[in-house]
């Protein structure tokens, strides 16, 4: 059955755990990947197998290996010292591997375990794909805070202190760190991470940058245990929604609801007396809104990540800001555009604006409230057509 011309049943007997591990040492030589794979993820393959396997040319084959051995690592019987070295030496290979799907397995096996050598789980979690380096950054248990500031600190990869802010019980200073940091997502990340440890000096910082960063509010108005001090501040500049949300917090003293209570009288007493209409105090507000994101756009570009995000959270606002800096239109015409109800001008802004084609579909349906979206590749678009569109809502208004 071994050397049956059918690979199915060469299959069969790869995949069996009673086959002689003699014969399983003879079929790492199969010619099919299948097969190899097979043999690979098989309990009973002997060692020495293994070795050769883990110099396969095929991917599929090497992963299939590294799961074995990582879900075997943690196990292992160190008083067999001959067999330990073996297997940990495979581990640190196939942590090497060239391929981040291979090394991607053994961090996705290894990212919970405290029971493998620590420098392994060191070299996943600086690797270069975020892919194998954000399971270990965010669950491992042989990571110190030590560790994470040094990663953090030395060019860590886009991604690495969104993966970190997401650890239970994030210690204070790796915390403190993420909150002076440019990642955005990361300040969200750690805002919502209700088990982070988190300094009131900290949160002083992340309210101090909250008013140019919009998608800060919300987590800051919902996180646990918000002192007095700090929801005060932040009723001098979120949304009237959030506002309120603050208002009905129960962790908070009588004295300090008073002073919220206040803050929103004085809102609705000062939204009576202006003499402008809705309509200006809207523009007016929008207006403000982009110059702070213009001041982020300066500081860091604004990621389609970002605006996804925004998105998810639904910050509208906040993307419609990110829609004029990122498209150059003016803040009348994007408003215009997202309020016409065309599918075809707001893909053009979108276009405009270098988004993708799924961002641009939420956009429509989200901002512009449009049932049926226009789903094209964004990339095929042709840019004469989406510029004469976009004119079309540079004109004056009537």
């Amino acid at each position: 059955m071994a050397r049956h011309p059918d690979p199915r049943h060469r299959i069969a007997v790869a995949s069996a755990q009673g086959v002689a591990p003699e014969i399983l040492y003879y079929m790492v030589d199969d010619p099919h990947p299948a097969v190899r794979a097979c043999v690979a993820a098989n309990r009973a393959t002997p060692t020495q197998a293994d070795g050769k396997l883990a110099n396969d040319e095929d991917a599929s084959v090497r992963a299939a290996l590294a799961r074995k051995i990582a879900e075997r690592a943690p196990g292992l019987d160190h008083a067999s010292h001959v067999h330990t070295a073996q297997t940990l030496a495979l581990l640190e290979k196939l942590a090497r591997d060239q391929l981040p799907t291979v090394r991607r397995v053994v961090a996705e096996v290894l990212k919970s375990e405290d029971r493998i050598p620590p420098h392994i789980v060191q070299a996943l979690a600086r690797d270069i794909a975020l892919a194998v380096a954000a399971p270990v950054l965010e669950c491992s248990p042989l990571l110190a805070d030590g560790d994470l500031v040094d990663i953090l600190s030395t060019h860590p990869i886009p991604g690495a202190m969104t993966a970190v802010s997401k650890r239970p019980g994030l210690g204070a200073e790796v915390a403190d760190l993420v909150a002076r940091s440019d990642d955005i997502e990361a300040m969200v990340t750690l805002l919502n991470n209700p088990t982070a440890q988190m300094r009131e000096e900290t949160l002083d910082v992340l309210i101090a940058r909250a008013p140019d960063l919009p998608p800060l509010h919300e987590p800051l108005v919902r996180r646990p245990s918000l002192p007095a001090r700090a929801a005060v501040r932040l009723a001098t500049f979120v949304a009237d929604g959030l506002l309120d949300l603050l208002v009905v917090r129960k962790d908070l003293d009588a004295e300090t609801v008073g002073v919220l209570r206040a803050a929103v009288r004085d809102r609705i007493e000062r939204n009576f007396a202006a003499r402008a209409t809705e309509a200006d105090i809207e523009q007016e507000a929008f207006e403000q809104e982009v110059a702070s994101a213009r001041v982020l756009h300066e500081r860091k570009p604004i990621t389609e990540s970002l605006i996804r995000r925004s998105l998810d959270y639904e910050h509208d606002m906040f993307v419609k800001t990110c829609l004029v800096v990122r498209s150059g239109c003016t803040p009348a015409t994007v408003r215009r555009i997202l309020a016409s109800g065309r599918a075809e001008a707001v893909l053009a802004l979108c276009w405009k604006a270098g988004l993708g084609g799924d961002v641009a579909v939420l956009v429509q349906t989200r901002l512009a409230r449009i049932e049926t979206p226009l789903r094209p590749d964004i990339a095929e678009l042709e840019p004469p057509e989406m510029e004469q569109l976009l004119a079309l809502y540079d004109a004056p208004e009537g």
